[in-house]
């Protein structure tokens, strides 16, 4: 383990936003003049239970409450209407289909707004990435009865995106964590919703009625200008901690979370070299049959599935024409694991919901004693 020195500050121009402490949450984890980035202090009796259970040599302040504003119900287009144009093949986007609806999260909006709440019919989702771990998740913001509000707290731990509620102004904890660790959400969590992390173009094809996030925000952005460009292309970190440096730092990996620590997890380039192009894993992760479908284009797709369709499990093969094939019905699938030919066609694989994409340093991080595949 290694520590990365703190760089300057590459987290979005947010002007002069000036700090105010929301709830007794953030006061009691801020010293004064906590617009400033720096190490948080004024920490009280840990058994308090306004108090996060965290390490606060990792907890910083980067900027104030909302700075870096999240975006609720942010207009959605279709592919070539206004609005659409910012988006590249290339780029990456967080997918999710919801009531039947299928809808893409750019990264180059969420670069800029890190979180999205959005509403499908009377289903609410929460879209959150943290561009400094590279990490994507969709959660349900209902939570004991209540809907959070969930927002840019300005606070950072172990350099991943800290959730606050901006209607009670309470710190619910670190993204990766998924478990709340502050206050009056110690021991509670947001559900996990199962989501597809690949490029735009890929997506596309797969849903080609699908909507994406219209880049007429109502806010001020170049959205084909990432403020974090350089970071994602070096190994350099925002805020010192100690790190896993036996891989790439930035590398991504699959994640499998099957507990607060532990898991599974595929490095990108372990896929790469033992898949190739494109290829299937077979596996049992937790007792359950587990099939991830990899292909190498536009930086990597990883997909995690629970593999059968009713009682029937399955195992999965790669075909050359950019589909996938179970050897036990011989059926053909898409990388998000719809069959679109054969015997099953018409089925949809669960794409398991504790499975996203993230930097290796952050997954180290907040699964330690997750085990990694080597092929």
């Amino acid at each position: 383990m290694t520590s990365k020195s703190p760089k300057p500050d590459r987290r979005p121009d947010v002007g002069k936003a000036s700090w105010r402490p929301i709830g007794v949450t953030i006061a009691s984890l801020v010293l004064a003049g906590c617009g400033e980035p720096g190490p948080v202090g004024g920490i009280d009796d840990p058994g308090d239970d306004l108090i996060c259970n965290l390490d606060i040599n990792l907890l910083v302040t980067q900027v104030a409450p909302d700075a870096i504003p999240s975006l609720l119900q942010p207009d959605m287009v279709t592919i070539g209407a206004p609005g659409s144009e910012y988006v590249l093949d290339s780029d990456r986007v967080l997918g999710v289909i919801v009531d039947g609806q299928p809808r893409a999260y750019p990264h180059a909006i969420l670069d800029h707004h890190e979180i999205v709440s959005d509403r499908v019919g009377d289903t609410w989702l929460t879209i959150t990435f943290c561009p400094l771990t590279g990490s994507g998740l969709v959660v349900d913001p209902n939570l004991g009865g209540e809907r959070l509000d969930v927002g840019v707290s300005g606070l950072l731990f172990a350099n991943n995106l800290v959730y606050y509620d901006r209607t009670t102004g309470d710190v619910y904890g670190p993204q990766l964590a998924i478990e709340g660790a502050c206050g009056r959400f110690r021991d509670q969590s947001l559900m996990l919703l199962p989501l597809v992390e690949t490029t735009w173009g890929r997506w596309r094809v797969l849903h080609p009625n699908t909507t994406l996030v219209s880049s007429n925000t109502g806010f001020n952005r170049n959205y084909r200008q990432s403020p974090y460009q350089a970071y994602k292309q070096n190994d350099d970190l925002l805020f010192d901690m100690p790190v896993d440096d036996s891989r790439p730092i930035k590398e991504r990996v699959l994640a499998i979370r099957l507990s607060q620590s532990g898991g599974l997890g595929y490095p990108f380039s372990e896929l790469s070299a033992n898949l190739g192009d494109r290829g299937a894993l077979n596996e049992i992760v937790d007792g359950e049959p587990t099939a991830v479908f990899y292909e190498a284009d536009g930086g990597g797709s990883a997909i995690a599935f629970r593999a059968a369709v009713e009682s029937q499990s399955l195992t999965f093969d790669a075909l050359p024409d950019g589909f996938w094939t179970d050897r036990e019905t011989g059926s053909r699938w898409t990388l998000d694991g719809r069959a679109v030919a054969g015997t099953l066609a018409g089925e949809q694989l669960e794409i398991r919901d504790d499975a996203f994409v993230v930097y290796w340093f952050a997954w180290r991080h907040f699964q330690p004693d997750a085990e990694v595949w080597t092929g």
